[in-house]
Protein backbone atom coordinates (compact mmCIF):
# COMPACT_ATOMS: atom_id res chain seq x y z
CA UNK A 1 0.00 0.00 0.00
CA UNK A 2 1.38 3.38 -0.98
CA UNK A 3 1.03 6.30 1.44
CA UNK A 4 -0.75 9.36 0.05
CA UNK A 5 1.56 12.16 -1.02
CA UNK A 6 0.95 15.56 0.54
CA UNK A 7 1.50 18.76 -1.25
CA UNK A 8 4.27 20.85 0.35
CA UNK A 9 2.24 24.03 -0.02
CA UNK A 10 -0.82 22.72 1.82
CA UNK A 11 -0.80 23.90 5.45
CA UNK A 12 -1.07 21.26 8.16
CA UNK A 13 -3.48 23.31 10.22
CA UNK A 14 -6.39 25.13 8.69
CA UNK A 15 -7.18 28.43 10.31
CA UNK A 16 -10.76 29.10 11.19
CA UNK A 17 -12.39 32.26 9.97
CA UNK A 18 -11.42 35.11 12.27
CA UNK A 19 -14.32 37.34 13.29
CA UNK A 20 -13.88 40.89 12.10
CA UNK A 21 -15.72 42.68 14.92
CA UNK A 22 -14.13 42.69 18.34
CA UNK A 23 -16.24 41.57 21.24
CA UNK A 24 -15.88 43.58 24.46
CA UNK A 25 -14.67 41.84 27.58
CA UNK A 26 -17.47 40.43 29.76
CA UNK A 27 -16.55 42.61 32.75
CA UNK A 28 -19.46 41.34 34.87
CA UNK A 29 -17.81 37.91 34.95
CA UNK A 30 -14.23 38.93 34.34
CA UNK A 31 -13.73 41.02 37.47
CA UNK A 32 -14.86 38.05 39.58
CA UNK A 33 -12.21 35.85 37.94
CA UNK A 34 -9.59 38.52 38.65
CA UNK A 35 -10.73 38.79 42.27
CA UNK A 36 -10.72 35.01 42.78
CA UNK A 37 -7.15 34.84 41.48
CA UNK A 38 -5.82 36.93 44.38
CA UNK A 39 -5.83 34.39 47.28
CA UNK A 40 -3.19 32.22 45.59
CA UNK A 41 -0.25 34.64 45.89
CA UNK A 42 -1.45 35.98 49.22
CA UNK A 43 -1.35 32.49 50.74
CA UNK A 44 2.04 31.67 49.28
CA UNK A 45 3.80 34.94 50.17
CA UNK A 46 2.20 35.97 53.45
CA UNK A 47 3.91 33.41 55.64
CA UNK A 48 7.45 33.63 54.26
CA UNK A 49 8.81 36.32 56.64
CA UNK A 50 7.37 34.66 59.73
CA UNK A 51 8.26 31.01 59.16
CA UNK A 52 11.87 31.13 60.52
CA UNK A 53 10.69 32.60 63.82
CA UNK A 54 7.83 30.11 63.95
CA UNK A 55 10.26 27.22 63.50
CA UNK A 56 12.35 28.56 66.39
CA UNK A 57 9.26 29.07 68.58
CA UNK A 58 7.76 25.60 68.17
CA UNK A 59 11.05 24.02 69.23
CA UNK A 60 11.54 21.61 66.37
CA UNK A 61 15.27 22.46 66.20
CA UNK A 62 15.83 21.88 69.94
CA UNK A 63 17.72 25.17 70.20
CA UNK A 64 20.07 24.48 67.26
CA UNK A 65 19.66 27.64 65.16
CA UNK A 66 21.69 26.15 62.31
CA UNK A 67 18.79 23.75 61.59
CA UNK A 68 16.16 26.48 61.13
CA UNK A 69 16.88 26.84 57.41
CA UNK A 70 16.55 23.09 56.92
CA UNK A 71 13.06 23.00 58.44
CA UNK A 72 11.99 26.18 56.68
CA UNK A 73 13.07 24.58 53.40
CA UNK A 74 11.04 21.45 54.11
CA UNK A 75 8.01 23.53 54.98
CA UNK A 76 8.18 25.79 51.93
CA UNK A 77 9.08 23.03 49.47
CA UNK A 78 6.18 20.87 50.67
CA UNK A 79 3.83 23.63 49.51
CA UNK A 80 5.37 23.88 46.05
CA UNK A 81 5.70 20.11 45.64
CA UNK A 82 2.00 19.64 46.40
CA UNK A 83 1.20 22.49 44.04
CA UNK A 84 3.19 20.92 41.19
CA UNK A 85 1.77 17.44 41.75
CA UNK A 86 -1.89 18.49 41.77
CA UNK A 87 -2.18 21.26 39.20
CA UNK A 88 -3.13 18.89 36.37
CA UNK A 89 -5.44 16.80 38.54
CA UNK A 90 -7.38 19.85 39.69
CA UNK A 91 -7.72 21.02 36.10
CA UNK A 92 -9.03 17.62 35.00
CA UNK A 93 -11.42 17.55 37.93
CA UNK A 94 -12.81 20.91 36.83
CA UNK A 95 -13.43 19.45 33.38
CA UNK A 96 -15.49 16.62 34.90
CA UNK A 97 -17.48 18.26 37.70
CA UNK A 98 -17.38 21.90 36.61
CA UNK A 99 -15.29 24.97 37.24
CA UNK A 100 -17.40 26.60 39.96
CA UNK A 101 -17.42 23.64 42.38
CA UNK A 102 -13.67 23.20 42.03
CA UNK A 103 -13.03 26.92 42.61
CA UNK A 104 -15.32 26.99 45.67
CA UNK A 105 -13.78 23.86 47.16
CA UNK A 106 -10.26 25.13 46.46
CA UNK A 107 -10.85 28.55 48.00
CA UNK A 108 -12.56 27.02 51.05
CA UNK A 109 -9.73 24.52 51.54
CA UNK A 110 -7.20 27.32 51.12
CA UNK A 111 -8.90 29.32 53.87
CA UNK A 112 -9.11 26.34 56.22
CA UNK A 113 -5.47 25.37 55.61
CA UNK A 114 -4.24 28.92 56.30
CA UNK A 115 -6.32 29.01 59.49
CA UNK A 116 -5.01 25.61 60.59
CA UNK A 117 -1.45 26.73 59.85
CA UNK A 118 -1.92 29.57 62.31
CA UNK A 119 -3.22 27.21 64.96
CA UNK A 120 -0.61 24.46 64.48
CA UNK A 121 1.77 23.83 67.35
CA UNK A 122 3.76 20.97 65.80
CA UNK A 123 5.98 20.80 62.75
CA UNK A 124 3.89 17.97 61.28
CA UNK A 125 0.76 20.12 61.59
CA UNK A 126 2.53 22.95 59.80
CA UNK A 127 3.64 20.66 56.97
CA UNK A 128 0.20 19.10 56.56
CA UNK A 129 -1.49 22.49 56.40
CA UNK A 130 1.06 23.74 53.84
CA UNK A 131 0.57 20.60 51.72
CA UNK A 132 -3.20 21.14 51.77
CA UNK A 133 -2.66 24.80 50.89
CA UNK A 134 -0.37 23.87 48.00
CA UNK A 135 -2.76 21.19 46.78
CA UNK A 136 -5.70 23.54 46.50
CA UNK A 137 -3.67 26.56 45.46
CA UNK A 138 -3.48 24.98 42.03
CA UNK A 139 -6.85 26.56 41.25
CA UNK A 140 -4.95 29.17 39.24
CA UNK A 141 -5.07 26.82 36.25
CA UNK A 142 -8.83 26.50 36.71
CA UNK A 143 -9.10 30.30 36.66
CA UNK A 144 -7.39 30.36 33.29
CA UNK A 145 -9.84 27.75 32.02
CA UNK A 146 -12.73 29.91 33.21
CA UNK A 147 -11.17 32.83 31.39
CA UNK A 148 -11.08 30.80 28.19
CA UNK A 149 -14.72 29.84 28.73
CA UNK A 150 -15.99 33.41 29.11
CA UNK A 151 -13.98 35.02 26.29
CA UNK A 152 -13.74 34.48 22.56
CA UNK A 153 -10.94 34.80 20.01
CA UNK A 154 -11.31 38.58 19.69
CA UNK A 155 -11.02 39.52 23.37
CA UNK A 156 -8.98 36.63 24.82
CA UNK A 157 -5.58 38.31 24.31
CA UNK A 158 -6.81 41.43 26.10
CA UNK A 159 -8.22 39.34 28.96
CA UNK A 160 -4.96 37.44 29.45
CA UNK A 161 -3.13 40.78 29.59
CA UNK A 162 -5.11 41.61 32.74
CA UNK A 163 -4.31 38.32 34.52
CA UNK A 164 -0.94 39.38 36.06
CA UNK A 165 -2.51 42.45 37.70
CA UNK A 166 -4.25 40.66 40.60
CA UNK A 167 -1.19 38.44 41.04
CA UNK A 168 1.08 41.48 41.47
CA UNK A 169 -1.38 43.28 43.76
CA UNK A 170 -1.77 40.18 45.95
CA UNK A 171 2.00 39.56 45.97
CA UNK A 172 2.54 43.10 47.19
CA UNK A 173 -0.12 42.72 49.87
CA UNK A 174 1.20 39.29 50.88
Amino acid sequence: MIAPQDDEETPFLHRAEQPTTKTPLPWNQFWIVLLLDMPDPVSSYTLAPFIPQLIKDIGVTNGDESQVGHYVGILQSSYYAAHALTVFNLSQLSDHIGRKPVMLIALSALSVSMFSFGLSKTFLGLVVSRVICGTFDASNSVMKSVLIDITDATNMPKAFNYMPIPWMIASTLG
